[in-house]
C-alpha cells in the first residue's frame, strides 16, 4: 500500500511532457527544434527522437524518462535508432504513448508523419489518431482543432465522404455532441457554446437541399437543448465566421474537410490538434509533413508552439 508521500511523489513526476520528432524526412525535426529554442518549459519536457535528426546536440540525453523529477525543468532528449522513415516516425510516437498509459508523462505532443509510410511499412494504422484511441482501448475518441478564434469538433474523420449520410443518425449525433461537451468542460474546466453545422448546403434550405438536417440533425439538437448551450444547424458557409465572432463557441462539423479547410484558412499556423477521450492529454500542430520545404529552414513553427504550449496549459 502506497503512502501518502509515494502518492505526492506519484503525482509530482506525472507532469512531464514528451514531444516526437515525426517523420524525419518531413518538417517535424526542424519545427520541434524552432519551437523549443527559446522556450522555457513550466515542467519537464522530453523529446523523442533519433539523435542524428536534431539539431541541437547540446541537450542532455537520458536512459529513461524517470530519471527526470518535476524540479529538473528543462528539456532532455531520449535517442531511439531510426530502423526508417516510417518505421521511425512510429517507433517515436510508440514510445511516447506507453510513457503516457504508464503515467510517466501527462502530455504527449507529436510532429507531424506520414500516413502512407506508416502503410507502406506495415503499420495497421491511418494515422496518429487511430493508433492513439486503439492503444487506449477507448471507443470513443474525437478530433478536436483547436486556436484562440476558432474551435471546431469533427463528427468524423479519415472515411470515405460517401460514407457519411449513413453515419449521421440522431442517437449518433447526440452520444458525439455529449461526449464532446464532457471532454471539453473536463479539460478546459469550463463549458463551452455548441453551433452545428448543417450537412447540406443552406443547411438543407428547409429540406429542399437535402433532409438531413430535418431528419436527424434537429430533433438530436432538440434533445440536447436543455443539457447544453447549442444552436443550429447553421449553413457550413457561414457557421465558422458566426463562431469566430463568439466566446467558447464549438463548431460540430460533420466531415473532415467541412470543418478542416475553414479551420486551416484562418489559423493554418495557429491551429492545434487536440485528441478527445484518451487517459493523457494529446496535442499535435495542425498540418502536414510539408515535404516540399523540409530541410529549407522555412518551416513556420507556429503551430507546433501552441501545441505545446497547450499540452502543458492542460495538465493540472
Amino acid at each position: 500500500m502506497a503512502t501518502k508521500d509515494q502518492d505526492k511523489i506519484r503525482i509530482k513526476i506525472n507532469k512531464r511532457t514528451a514531444v516526437t520528432l515525426g517523420d524525419p524526412e518531413g518538417i517535424g525535426p526542424e519545427i520541434v527544434y524552432r519551437s523549443l529554442r527559446d522556450y522555457s518549459p513550466r515542467r519537464p519536457m522530453v523529446i523523442i527522437g533519433s539523435r542524428e535528426f536534431y539539431r541541437d546536440k547540446t541537450i542532455p540525453l537520458i536512459n529513461d524518462v524517470e530519471e527526470i523529477q518535476d524540479r529538473q525543468k528543462g528539456i532532455y532528449f531520449y535517442h531511439i535508432d531510426a530502423p526508417g522513415p516510417g518505421d521511425a516516425s512510429f517507433a517515436y510516437v510508440k514510445t511516447g504513448i506507453q510513457w503516457a498509459l504508464e503515467k510517466k508523462i501527462a502530455a504527449l505532443v507529436t510532429a507531424p508523419i506520414s500516413k502512407e509510410k506508416w502503410l507502406k511499412a506495415g503499420i495497421p494504422y491511418r494515422g496518429h489518431t487511430e493508433l492513439l484511441a486503439h492503444t487506449a482501448g477507448v471507443k470513443d475518441h474525437a478530433m478536436f482543432f483547436w486556436s484562440r478564434n476558432l474551435k471546431v469538433a469533427l463528427f468524423s474523420v479519415h472515411i470515405p465522404l460517401k460514407t457519411i449520410f449513413h453515419r449521421l443518425k440522431k442517437n449518433e449525433i447526440i452520444h458525439f455532441i455529449r461526449f464532446t461537451a464532457a471532454e471539453l468542460s473536463r479539460l478546459f474546466s469550463k463549458d463551452f457554446t455548441f453551433l452545428v453545422s448543417g450537412l447540406n448546403p443552406h443547411a438543407g434550405e428547409n429540406g429542399f437541399l437535402g433532409d438531413e438536417e430535418i431528419a436527424e440533425i434537429i430533433p438530436a439538437i432538440a434533445v440536447l437543448k436543455s443539457e447544453l448551450t447549442i444552436h443550429g444547424p447553421f449553413p457550413p458557409d457561414v457557421i465558422f465566421l458566426k463562431a469566430k465572432e463568439m466566446k467558447d463557441a464549438v463548431v460540430i462539423s460533420w466531415y473532415h474537410d467541412q470543418g478542416l479547410i475553414a479551420f486551416k484558412l484562418l489559423n493554418i499556423h495557429r491551429g492545434v490538434n487536440l485528441t478527445l477521450g484518451l487517459p493523457y492529454i494529446r496535442t499535435s500542430p495542425d498540418h502536414g509533413t510539408a515535404y516540399d520545404i523540409a530541410g529549407k529552414g522555412i518551416a513556420n513553427p507556429s503551430s507546433m508552439k501552441e501545441a505545446i504550449r497547450l499540452a502543458e496549459l492542460l495538465i493540472r
